[in-house]
């Protein structure tokens, strides 16, 4: 139902931008005739919310129609987009793990110390810098002047910059700040708060090994608010991936987007955001499903 109205809206928003796909793909000697053809030849002549029903009940069985920019099936606009979204995704979920989690954990369990303010620091400090002046600051500093890695994905499809992976060492970096930052501090917190609680304490009393004390009571306990919160953070996710796709030029769906609405693509838009709105409710999704596995059976409602 979310999702519907989401559709809906926006479906309705991109009814308010001047010109239509006809108008874009016309010219100043294309006749009011061939405009109203072209129109014809679209499907634009029919009534907007005939042609919003009619997309959804094909969207429903898969057919996501066909691009009025390109002529060809949308799916196969679009796939190779996601695929390079998903895939800057995936990675930096994998590197969110250790490094999130990580960082969090080791600087809780000595708070105080130098490994603990080193660690503390670099997190608020990256938290307070919008990902995009980073981004740019990376190009212009790590990119340009020093010329370590390539500044922009120009002429990369996914194939290429999965065999030259330094392509996605900037794009992922600012990708890790971005939802790792404020994910330090929380896993911090939770290991703190979980160090000092009693039955911690009493364990240690009892001589219980500090890896299995780690292992089996304190990261369950101090990780299942941050997992809880991950939600937020996958959020986080999608749009940073968008922004982040912006900045470095990356063929994938921010492209896609911007490209649709400049040529006022409806069925790439809707298409768009309905992939987008699943992946954010089964990411999620799993996510609350992981934070509520994690939570130790005797605090679960």
């Amino acid at each position: 139902m979310q999702i519907a109205i989401l559709l809906g809206l926006i479906f309705m928003l991109s009814l308010l931008m001047p010109g239509d796909a006809a108008d874009v793909q016309s010219s100043d000697l294309t006749s009011a005739a061939q405009r109203d053809q072209t129109r014809a030849v679209l499907g634009l002549d029919v009534a907007p919310l005939e042609r919003f029903l009619t997309w959804s009940g094909h969207a429903l069985t898969g057919d996501l129609g066909t691009s009025y920019a390109r002529g060809v099936p949308v799916h196969s606009v679009i796939t190779e987009p996601f695929l390079i979204s998903a895939a800057l995704a995936l990675l930096t979920t994998m590197l969110l793990i250790p490094v999130g989690f990580g960082a969090g954990f080791l600087a809780g369990l000595r708070p105080g110390s130098l490994r603990d303010r080193a660690i503390t620091t670099v997190s608020i400090g990256l938290d307070s810098i919008p990902d995009f002046i980073l981004a740019v600051v990376l190009i212009t500093y790590v990119a340009i002047g020093l010329r370590w890695f390539p500044a922009t994905f120009v002429g990369v499809d996914l194939q290429q910059a999965m065999t030259h992976p330094a392509h996605l060492v900037l794009p992922l970096t600012v990708m890790v700040a971005r939802v790792g930052a404020p994910l330090v501090r929380l896993v911090r917190a939770g290991v703190i708060d979980t160090m000092a609680a009693p039955y911690i304490i009493q364990a240690q009393r009892h001589g219980v090994p500090r890896g299995s004390l780690l292992l089996r009571h304190v990261a369950p306990n101090a990780l299942a608010p941050a997992m809880q919160d991950l939600g937020r953070t996958g959020d986080g996710l999608l749009s940073g991936v968008l922004v982040v796709e912006a900045i470095f030029v990356m063929p994938g769906v921010a492209t896609t987007l911007l490209d649709a609405i400049g040529n006022r693509d409806q069925p790439v838009i809707l298409a768009v955001l309905l992939v987008t709105g699943v992946a954010a409710i089964v990411i999620n999704s799993l996510i609350d499903l992981a934070g509520t596995r994690m939570v130790p059976t005797g605090a679960r409602a």
